[in-house]
C-alpha cells in the first residue's frame, strides 16, 4: 500500500513540476517532408507539462500530411518531445489535365505538380477519375487500373526486366501500351493478366534485345502472343 502511495505521489509531483515543462520538439527533416511542415501540423505550447500532452492526437495530426504513412510521438526526458515518422515514397506520376499527380505504390495521392518533378518515375496516362483529394486514394476503376500498373512495374523490377519503363498508357482494361527509356519502341502490351505477367515481361525483354537500335511498334496484345507478335518498323 505504501509503495502505491509513493508511486502516486511521484506521478502527481511530475504533473506539477516545472522540470517537465516542454522546452523543445525534436523533428528530423525527411526526404519529401520538412520538419517545419510537421511542426505546423499540430499545436502544443512550450511550457506545457509533457505528462499532460495527448501524444495520440499529435500522431493523428501528423498522419494527415499526405507524405506521412505513420508517426510516433514520445517524451524525451525530462522536457522534450521526439517525433519519428515513416514517409510514403513516390512511385509513379499520373497525368491529370496539364499536371501530374505524385502517387505512392498503394494509390495515395501525395501531391500535384505542374512540372515532372521526379524525373525517374514512370508516367501513367488515362487513369480516369472525376475528382481527387491530396492525401486520399484512388477509388473504383481508377484504383484497379493503377494497382495493375504497380503490379506490372514491380514485377519488371523484381525479375530483372532489363529496361526502364518510362510511360504507360492505360487506354482501357484490355488495352495497355508502354514505352521504355532505352529504345524508341512503342509496346502494345494488351491486357495486364497477372497470371502470365512474368513470362510476358521476359518475352518483351527478348524482343527488345532483338530489335535493338530500330524504331517502331511491337504488338504482343494477342492472347496467343508467342505466335502472333508483330513488329512494325518505323523509318
Amino acid at each position: 500500500f505504501f509503495i502505491i502511495l509513493i508511486i502516486l505521489g511521484t506521478l502527481i509531483g511530475c504533473l506539477f513540476s516545472p522540470t517537465f515543462n516542454l522546452t523543445k520538439v525534436i523533428v528530423p527533416n525527411g526526404v519529401n517532408v520538412a520538419s517545419g511542415e510537421i511542426l505546423n501540423s499540430f499545436d502544443i505550447a512550450k511550457g506545457t507539462n509533457v505528462f499532460k500532452i495527448n501524444y495520440n492526437n499529435i500522431e493523428k495530426s501528423i498522419e494527415k500530411l499526405p507524405y506521412i504513412q505513420s508517426a510516433d510521438a514520445k517524451i524525451k526526458f525530462p522536457n522534450e518531445i521526439k517525433i519519428e515518422y515513416i514517409e510514403r515514397k513516390p512511385f509513379a506520376l499520373v497525368k491529370y489535365l496539364e499536371s501530374y499527380l505524385v502517387m505512392d505504390k498503394y494509390g495515395y495521392i501525395l501531391e500535384i505538380t505542374r512540372e515532372k518533378k521526379f524525373q525517374n518515375l514512370p508516367i501513367i496516362y488515362n487513369i480516369q477519375f472525376d475528382s481527387y483529394e491530396i492525401g486520399g486514394r484512388l477509388e473504383d476503376t481508377a484504383k484497379t487500373k493503377y494497382d495493375n500498373v504497380v503490379y506490372l512495374l514491380e514485377n519488371a523490377e523484381k525479375n530483372n526486366f532489363g529496361f526502364s519503363i518510362s510511360e504507360i498508357n492505360y487506354e482501357s482494361i484490355g488495352n495497355v501500351k508502354m514505352w521504355v527509356i532505352e529504345e524508341d519502341i512503342e509496346i502494345i502490351y494488351g491486357e495486364i493478366d497477372r497470371n502470365i505477367i512474368v513470362d510476358k515481361l521476359n518475352y518483351i525483354s527478348g524482343i527488345l534485345q532483338r530489335v535493338k537500335g530500330k524504331k517502331g511498334t511491337v504488338d504482343i496484345s494477342s492472347d496467343n502472343y508467342l505466335e502472333k507478335t508483330v513488329f512494325t518498323e518505323r523509318l
